[in-house]
């Protein structure tokens, strides 16, 4: 499944007509994917706008009608400022179908209960702001009076398609059928109180999604044929020898849960290079771990053997963590996971990037990727982390409500994760996790879609009973949601 915000969807839009498509044609496939969810009702209402998401809606009616469905088209606005597709499909209609300008007879409540569904195809993905005047006298009479089932084209009239909130008053839908992608605000779980059910239906063309700049959902399916059974004559050598690099003496808690990230995700052997301070807790608290006395300066030899190397879990950004940081990005040898105090570290000299010639990942949360790459309040966070990571040559992952990760041309969103794993420590697991999977031999971008997708599924299982998820039961919980996720069992 893809998914797109608001301009990536007109830029697709775009992107089609460029490459040969008639506006005409798109509308034309749009009404195909619609027709199966309306053609069972036999009293129809379509309200139409004046856009292309009206024309969509009148291209729908001209089939109803053919279908011999009784169909009404209600419309608002003046025929001169309808768009292209809109006017074509709006000639059509007015010789064959029933045909009411809401400007000149509004509607009533008798008139409105006679249709077993009324289609919205006001605006779709178009609207910028709340629905005045008419749009709003009829949205507002819909959502009072009418007793039949709503069904909204793209996105119901008044929601953002962006953030999944209101402008202000929204046409309740039961049913929202997305065309060619999700939209990006239903992937926030309140907005399903005014879409209902959404179902994604795809266009019956050649879909060039990630050319024309959608995105992926990286899901449980995705999951369940990415993640790698174990071998019945596996050994510890074979999945893995990862280091970390994590930890101080203020922070001694971030490397205990970023090594159990790692070894619960099936790390073969995990070390942990820190102060001494955590590495006399590890025996207690991890004594699967191997503990490392970490000195400075840290030489190419260290770093060589491992199959992964995390840096930066509560590092702390005293002095001698500049210098371990630069000396780790210039010596590594191994694939290389970048987080936290690192990341911060990082952000004051980006040239270090330039030189790696190992594979990197960065899991930075907002405030850390700002740092690194000052945007626009209100830019597109997409736009921005595909454009970091092509300019960088690395794989990003943008923690947040279903994380953003990119390498700069392929670009995903993770469909698990919820606001109970907003607590401390909860990156470092994660940066454990990712590191886990590189060294068992995963692509970079496989290990960082598998790991934060694990994470956050993990998390939603323990959700289901509790407020908050603590980073510790999480991490200790990821064998069971991994056999579940192997074994696709239904859980």
């Amino acid at each position: 499944m893809y998914v797109g915000s608001q301009n990536q969807l007109k830029a697709y839009d775009a992107y089609l007509i460029e490459h040969g498509y008639t506006i005409e044609q798109l509308i034309d496939y749009a009404s195909d994917a619609l027709l199966k969810h309306i053609s069972s009702y036999q009293h129809i209402g379509i309200l139409v706008g004046p856009g292309n998401n009206g024309a969509d809606g009148l291209s729908l009616g001209l089939k109803l009608d053919e279908a011999g469905k009784d169909v009404c088209i209600y419309y608002i606005g003046d025929y001169s400022r309808f768009s292209q597709g809109n006017r074509y499909y709006f000639n059509q209609c007015l010789d064959q179908l029933r045909m009411i300008n809401l400007d000149e007879t509004f509607i009533d409540e008798k008139e409105l209960n006679r249709h077993d569904v009324i289609v919205d195809a006001f605006f779709g993905f178009g609207l910028n702001s709340a629905p005045r005047g008419l749009y709003k006298s009829v949205i507002d009479l819909i959502n009072l009076s009418y007793r039949g089932d709503v069904i909204a084209v793209d996105c119901p009239t008044g929601l953002n398609c962006n953030t999944g909130t209101p402008y202000s008053t929204v046409l309740f839908a039961q049913k929202t059928i997305a065309l060619s992608a999700l939209k990006e605000g239903f992937l926030n779980p309140e907005s399903q109180v005014f879409t209902g059910d959404v179902v994604v239906e795809e266009l019956a063309i050649d879909n060039p999604f990630m050319e024309a700049g959608l995105y992926a959902l990286f899901d449980k399916q995705d999951a369940q044929s990415m993640i790698k059974q174990r071998r019945y004559d596996g050994y510890k050598n074979m999945y893995g020898i990862d280091l970390l690099i994590c930890g101080s003496h203020q922070y001694r808690g971030a490397p205990i849960l970023s090594a159990k990230g790692a070894l619960y995700s099936g790390a073969g052997i995990v070390k942990v290079m820190s102060d001494e301070k955590v590495i006399d807790l590890l025996p207690l608290s991890l004594p699967e771990c191997i503990g490392i006395s970490r000195y400075k300066p840290i030489t190419k030899e260290e770093l060589q053997g491992y199959d992964a190397i995390l840096i930066g879990c509560g590092l702390s950004l005293e002095k001698e963590s500049y210098l371990l940081t630069s000396d780790v990005l210039v010596n590594a040898s191994s694939p290389l996971v970048i987080d936290a105090d690192a990341l911060t570290i990082l952000s004051t000299n980006m040239s270090l990037l330039k030189d790696i010639s190992v594979p990197v990942i960065l899991t930075p949360h907002i405030g850390e990727f700002k740092r690194m790459w000052p945007y626009e309040e209100g830019a597109d966070l997409m736009e921005e982390a595909t454009a970091f990571a092509k300019a960088y040559d690395v794989i990003l992952v943008l923690k947040g409500p279903h994380t953003i990760i990119t390498d700069g041309t392929e670009h995903y969103r993770i469909a698990s994760g919820n606001k109970a794993m907003a607590v401390g420590g909860m990156g470092d697991t994660l940066a454990g996790m990712i590191t886990s999977f590189l060294g068992q031999g995963y692509a970079p971008l496989s290990a960082a879609l598998l790991g934060t997708y694990i994470h956050g599924f993990t998390g939603d299982i323990l959700a289901r009973k509790r407020y908050t998820v603590m980073p510790e039961l999480l991490a200790e919980q990821i064998p069971c949601a991994m056999y579940i996720l192997s074994q696709k069992i239904e859980e």
